[in-house]
């Protein structure tokens, strides 16, 4: 896996997408979560799966990713637009205020392919910023979504 690297942010007036073809969710947009990439497009489908190096933190209804560490953390891969990115930096905080909890980072990261074999691609990661987590727990598992389902209720549920 490369180095993450942090996309630089476009003046507040405007938008700028990241160039990348695919984003890698680990959380709340992974497939049967609250807020499902799914819902978001018609005839969304997932390119495959991959797993993200770093630290997984609880933040209530939903985590937070630290690129540094050891932990290995399940995420979907999916193909990304321009449109889906700007909806997408919407959930994550980062446009058209910019919230100070995440980052936007390109990896280039393995991602077993759901048609069978494995490619190297591009995608963006929304990474938790040091201090969104900084008093949050350590997630001990790799797979949030499961962790949710057995240790939380969403909310409104």
């Amino acid at each position: 896996m490369s180095t993450p690297s942090e996309l630089s942010r476009s003046d507040k007036s405007g938008w700028q997408p990241c160039g990348v073809g695919h984003v890698a969710v680990y959380g709340t947009l992974r497939a049967g979560a609250v807020n499902d990439i799914a819902r978001l497009r018609d005839g969304m489908v997932i390119t495959g799966r991959t797993t993200l190096t770093g630290t997984l933190h609880d933040l209530g209804w939903y985590p937070g990713l630290v690129l540094q560490g050891t932990q290995q953390v399940l995420a979907e891969v999916y193909p990304l637009d321009a449109a889906l990115e700007q909806v997408l930096d919407g959930y994550e905080g980062i446009w058209p205020q910019d919230t100070g909890e995440y980052t936007k980072r390109t990896l280039t990261v393995p991602v077993a392919l759901t048609g069978g074999g494995t490619q190297m691609l591009a995608v963006l990661v929304y990474e938790a910023l040091p201090a969104t987590v900084q008093a949050a727990p350590v997630i001990d598992s790799g797979d949030w979504l499961a962790w949710f389902k057995a240790h939380k209720t969403a909310p409104g549920a």
